[in-house]
Order: C-alpha cells, then sequence, then structure tokens
C-alpha cells in the first residue's frame, strides 16, 4: 500500500501518496527531531526544498512535490497533491479531465485521508489496506483555506502492517465542484517507526515552498464561475466575465493569505498563539 501508491500532482504529474511516519507526537518528537543532521536538498526545478537525514535518499521531486526512501523501509512523500470532484466514492475508478477521484467534500478529513488510501491502493492493483486512524489533531486555520489536521494512523499492506503519520488538507471547493488535497505522509513499518520518527519529524519540518508556488499550489483546481457566455447576448457576457473576474479575484487574495497560514501552521508548525488573527491565531496582523 506504501510507495507504490499513484496520484496526480498539482502539475498532473503521477506522485506516490500513502504515507506513514512519525509524528503523532510532533510536539514530543521535536526534542529528538533537533539532534537529526539534515543535508539540505532543493528540487531540480527549485519548487521545495528539504532536509535529508543520513542513509535517507531522494527518489524523485519536482513540482513541489519531493519523494524520500529510508534506510529501513521507510518512505516519506511531501506536499503531494490529490484533486477530488466533489461526488459519492467509487473505489477504483477515476474522473475524467485530471481529477483523480470522486470524494464527497462533506466527509470528514480523517475519512477522506482513508478513501484516498484505498484508491491508491485500488489503482495500484493492490490490496485494500485496512486502515483505522489512532489519533487526529486539527491545526488552527482560517475557514477560507479550508480543514487540516495532523494523523496518525495503523495500516495493512502486502508488505506487513504499517504505521502512518501524516499532515494532511483538504482545500474548499471551487466553482467547478473540484478540491484539492494536500499531504506530508510517512510510512514504515511498525517493528520500527518509533525508531524511525524523529528522522521523519526533521524532514517534515525542514519542508519548504517558495511563496509563488505556494499560492499557486493552493490555488482552485479551476477558479472561474458558475454558467459561461451567453452566446448572442454581449451584454450578458460582458456581465458573467465581471462576475468570473471577481470570483478569480477573490480566490486569488484567498490563495495569496491561506498561502502565509498554511507556511505557518502546517509547514512551520507555528503556535496558535502566535498566530496572525487572519490565520486563526491572536496576533494582530
Amino acid at each position: 500500500m506504501p510507495s507504490s501508491f499513484k496520484f496526480r500532482s498539482t502539475s498532473g504529474a503521477a506522485a506516490s501518496l500513502l504515507a506513514v511516519s512519525i509524528g503523532a507526537t510532533c510536539q514530543t518528537a521535536q526534542p529528538a527531531a533537533a539532534a537529526i543532521v539534515l543535508e539540505s536538498y532543493t528540487a531540480p526545478d527549485q519548487t521545495a526544498s528539504a532536509g535529508i537525514p543520513a542513509g535517507w535518499k531522494v527518489t524523485s521531486a519536482g513540482q513541489t512535490v519531493i519523494r524520500i526512501a529510508g534506510p529501513n523501509g521507510e518512505f516519506a512523500v511531501l506536499g503531494n497533491t490529490v484533486i477530488a470532484h466533489n461526488a459519492a466514492f467509487q473505489l477504483g475508478q477515476r474522473p475524467a479531465n485530471g481529477i483523480d477521484l470522486s470524494m464527497p467534500n462533506s466527509a470528514s478529513l480523517a475519512q477522506k485521508l482513508v478513501m484516498i488510501l484505498e484508491q491508491g491502493a485500488a489503482a495500484n492493483s493492490k490490496p485494500i489496506p485496512q486502515v483505522t486512524i489512532d489519533s487526529a489533531t486539527p491545526l488552527t486555520l482560517p475557514a477560507a483555506l479550508g480543514q487540516c489536521g495532523r494523523f496518525i494512523a495503523s495500516a495493512t499492506s502486502n508488505q506487513g502492517p504499517l504505521k502512518i503519520v501524516a499532515v494532511f488538507c483538504s482545500l474548499p471547493l471551487d466553482a467547478a465542484g473540484n478540491y484539492k488535497t494536500i499531504a506530508l505522509m510517512a510510512q514504515a513499518p511498525t517493528a520500527i517507526a518509533a525508531q524511525s520518527a524523529p528522522a521523519v519529524q526533521a524532514i517534515f519540518a525542514s519542508y519548504r515552498i517558495p511563496a509563488p508556488w505556494l499560492q499557486r499550489k493552493l490555488a482552485p483546481v479551476d477558479a472561474a464561475g458558475p454558467g459561461g457566455a451567453t452566446a448572442g447576448n454581449p451584454a450578458a457576457d460582458i456581465a458573467a466575465a465581471n462576475v468570473i473576474n471577481g470570483v478569480t479575484n477573490r480566490m486569488i487574495q484567498g490563495a495569496s493569505i491561506g498561502a502565509n497560514c498554511f507556511d505557518l501552521t502546517v509547514l512551520r508548525q507555528t503556535p496558535s498563539y502566535l498566530l496572525p488573527r487572519s490565520c486563526g491565531g491572536t496576533k494582530p496582523d
């Protein structure tokens, strides 16, 4: 179920998705993570960077996604984006037009995470994993950015039991009824998960995306508003264009604010009392 999962990233490139990691205990793991020595790595296209512990190797990188393999069967994927259409979940079926799966937006974050893992297994003709969410911790974010949380889970795979930790976000619906999910995930065999936890936590904490790329990553799949051109009626066409431009501008502004909040909360793990009010904290903007 793990590193063989393939999904489309924001750019449309296939991205390995399942992950199991460390971090449930982000707070308690941080002191140990501080002792991990990391080698700085930047993707060839300059869209993302991360620190790589000794013994770990980057397997691929580009379009803000970095995949890293550990020395003992661990695997981490940073920044993976899965595009969903707001509809009933259909295991193994993939909609057209670059959409990775159908998944109800009203589902909980935990349910979405499980559906994505199941879809990944089905897409690669792997056994459907049995996933148990061990813990879920919501992250403080403005409603306009969607929902994010930290998860620890246990899962079955054709390689044996896995421990899973993920930072997982579900972004708002766009005008076409599509939405993105973004994840930092890692996986490790259950027997060595505790041993691997500090390295994975250090990798997660080191991941960075340049602001322009982060804004693109958080932007809607389809910024156009409902409706469209009304052939033969120029005045109506202009009115429709104004509506679409207004929706697009608001989404762009939201993506800019969202990028800052995503960076502070999800990537930098800033405590809520240090977050600005626009990101759901208490500090003035």
